[in-house]
């Protein structure tokens, strides 16, 4: 009785091939670097490799966790790759916008990006939607101001999602021009422009007291929903004597999801720095609403 390594070699001698599973072989090497981060990082070259071979053959899940990866140490080398994920077929669109902001990332610490900052320019007249969003977005690296005359003449995309990667992508830019634009069409754009441009001015680090001005001045002027943006926003920046106040007046308000961001942005601050709020604080142990009441239970336990 022949055994498996006789068969083998007696298969072998016939001229009979056994085929290896390349995809499989790819995905198990791809998982053993996604479980050991230390690991990709010390055979970096080799590993990105791995990765980008084994994306066509990865399931959603898997590719999720790939696109982080190559996107911070894969540089020119995945750029084009991450742009054919993101342009081409395929149809779910949490890896698409994943794809962007890792090949926005790539192109950032890229030597020379100016062929694929072409080509995400050229694709915002694409026909398709999911394409021009995803190149918007994939355009917002830090200090890539040659994209900015291209995206703000998409500010007036007919697709919402469009205008809202466009937004996104000129507050990552961090142009002080860019600032003042999306500051101007605060005042006239559309609700859904609005929405983005608050959610996404924090964004302007090197502005924060014109942020602030922007956010507290405005607090009173827009709509209910659009001031619980704004506060998303300001939550993010640092706080000080004019957002206690703006805070102090907000905690007022008959919206009690008003009142409960507020509570939330709280949670997030050291409570020595909001001290000045205490007093009304302690109302809202006695709030009317049951989450504003839980909020404000979670704050005190802190203290």
């Amino acid at each position: 009785m022949l055994t498996n390594t006789a068969a083998g070699k007696g298969d072998m001698k016939k001229g009979i091939l056994i085929p290896l599973d390349r995809p499989a072989r790819l995905l198990k090497k791809a998982r053993a670097y996604l479980a050991d981060v230390e690991r990709f990082l010390s055979e970096t070259p080799v590993a990105v490799n791995i990765l980008l071979d084994a994306l066509p053959h990865a399931d959603t899940d898997m590719i999720l966790k790939i696109l982080p990866l190559i996107g911070y140490a894969g540089k020119d080398k995945v750029l084009w790759p991450l742009y054919h994920l993101m342009t081409g077929p395929c149809k779910d669109e949490q890896v698409r916008h994943s794809a962007a902001l890792q090949l926005g990332l790539a192109a950032s610490l890229s030597d020379d990006p100016s062929a694929l900052k072409g080509a995400l320019i050229a694709k915002l007249n694409h026909p398709e939607p999911y394409v021009r969003s995803s190149c918007a977005l994939a355009l917002g690296w830090e200090g890539n101001w040659p994209a900015v005359e291209s995206l703000v003449a998409h500010l007036s995309d007919p697709d919402q999602d469009v205008q809202a990667s466009v937004i996104a992508a000129l507050s990552s830019v961090g142009d002080a021009r860019v600032f003042d634009i999306l500051r101007d069409r605060l005042e006239y754009g559309t609700r859904e422009q609005q929405r983005s441009i608050l959610l996404n001015l924090w964004r302007f680090a090197e502005r924060i007291p014109h942020v602030e001005d922007v956010y507290v001045g405005c607090m009173d002027t827009i709509a209910s929903d659009l001031r619980l943006d704004a506060l998303s926003g300001l939550g993010i920046i640092p706080l000080s004597g004019a957002i206690i106040d703006t805070y102090r007046r907000l905690l007022a308000d008959e919206d009690p999801r008003i009142r409960h961001q507020i509570l939330k942005n709280l949670s997030a601050e050291d409570p020595a720095d909001y001290g000045p709020l205490n007093d009304i604080l302690e109302r809202m142990l006695e709030d009317a609403d049951p989450r504003v009441r839980q909020a404000a239970i979670h704050l005190f336990a802190k203290t």
